[in-house]
Order: C-alpha cells, then structure tokens, then sequence
C-alpha cells in the first residue's frame, strides 16, 4: 500500500493507495505548525502496517520538513520519496528555467497526458489558478498563473470596505439581485468565461485538437459555467503520482 501526499498552499491531501485505485483521502491544513504522531496514527488506522512507500509532492517547504519528521516516527523504516529530488517526472521541460516549475505542474500535466494523451491542457483551481499546458509531443511547454477563485473571493472583502464576506455556492441565476449574490457569481461567471476565453486563444494558436482536463477543488463548480471544460478529475494530481510510481 503507498501513502501519497500533494502538499498545496491551503491544504494537503493524503491518500492511501493500493494497485492504482485511491482507498481514502484525508485532509490537513498546511497552516499547521506541527503535526502529532498520535494524531497521524490515528487517521492511518489500522491500514499503518500496510505502507510500504511514501510518495510527496510539495509546494510549501515548511510543512514539507514538519510532515517529514511525522512521518518517520509513525513509519519508522518507511521510504520517503519527494517528487523532483528522489522522483524526476519523465516529460521534457521547455520553460525558460526549468527549476522554476513547480513540481505540482508537471504531475498534474504528466497526469493529464497520461489520461488524455497530448496536446493538452490542465487547469488546476487551487489556491491559485495553473493552466499548463503539454504539446503534441509530449513537452511541457509553460502555462499561466492566476488568483485562485477563493482568494479573488477574499481580496474584494478585505479591500472594499463596503463588501461582506461571503462562501461561494452555485449561482442562482446571472445576475445577482444582492451583493452577496452579484460578487458569487461574478466570480463564477468571470472565472469560467476567462477559462473559456484563454482556450479559445490556445486553440486558435495551438489547434483545435487541444484536450482540456480540470481539476483543483473548485473545478467541479467552475464547470457547470464553462463550454469549454468537459472534463473533470478532483484527484488529478494523486492520478500522476500513482503514474510515477506504478
């Protein structure tokens, strides 16, 4: 059994892994200064004794160092492999400086190759927005980055005196009728049209042949607004790291 770990801005995920398929899932804030033994024992369960590799991708190196030490009393005498140190994903790198790319683009792009060959595009609605984008031939070309949906969300209650802060929920309608309503789904409605306006632009220079995936946990919302995203996988990133390591 694998335990992998996508360690993102807000939140990391930790899923148990058994033959390609995703048994469970948790969740940790990476606000998190420490993190308990006893407490890590207790969310792995009765399944603790049955890990025998430990597959990490991260983008927040302090939480990287604070789960790492975790980790090893709970497993002692576990493997512990990161994602572009003891792990290279296997795709050509065309960025400018390659070391640049964060090591959660390039699995997410392998992963969206992986399901939907190339050339093809990944859109990830994290905390931030990625889209990244994989060629015809196999090469990471670059992408774009973006504020997230929440943190847009959060910018325009901290900066507009007038405005509340709200939790983003489907839209009822376009227009909103109030300001709670009008700042959702402008969100929404922006977000999605931008989506769908950057592919339209990849496409024309690109070729129309160019396959979309989203992923991120405000993926599955932002596509009920999108024409041009048909596809959907919340696990997109723990789908390539089963990729690099089966």
């Amino acid at each position: 059994m694998k335990l992998l770990m996508d360690i993102g801005n807000t939140n990391c995920t930790i899923a148990l892994s058994d033959k390609g398929s995703i048994l469970k899932k948790y969740f940790i804030h990476t606000s998190k200064k420490e993190v308990q033994p006893a407490a890590l024992r207790r969310l792995l369960g009765g399944r603790r004794g049955k890990i025998d590799d430990v597959v990490i991708v991260s983008v927040v190196p302090a939480f990287l160092r604070v789960f790492k030490k975790s980790i090893s009393s709970v497993l002692p005498g576990v493997k512990v492999r990161i994602v572009g140190r003891d792990i290279k994903v296997p795709i050509p790198i065309k960025y400018r400086k390659p070391e640049e790319v964060g090591q959660d683009r390039l699995v997410t792009a392998y992963a969206a190759m992986g399901l939907l060959g190339s050339p093809v595009i990944a859109i990830d609605f994290g905390t931030a927005v990625t889209m990244d984008y994989v060629n015809s031939s196999g090469a990471y070309e670059g992408g774009l980055i973006f504020p997230g949906l929440r943190l847009a969300l959060a910018s325009l209650s901290e900066e507009a005196a007038l405005l509340p802060s709200i939790d983003l929920r489907p839209a009822k309608s376009l227009l909103g009728k109030d300001t709670a309503s009008s700042m959702n789904n402008g969100i929404l409605y922006g977000y999605s049209s931008m989506c769908d306006g950057i592919v339209d632009r990849f496409r024309k220079r690109l070729g129309k042949k160019l396959r979309v995936i989203a992923t991120g946990g405000d993926a599955e919302l932002v596509s009920r607004y999108s024409r041009s995203i048909k596809k959907v996988r919340p696990d997109l990133i723990l789908e390539g790291l089963m990729l690099l390591i089966r």
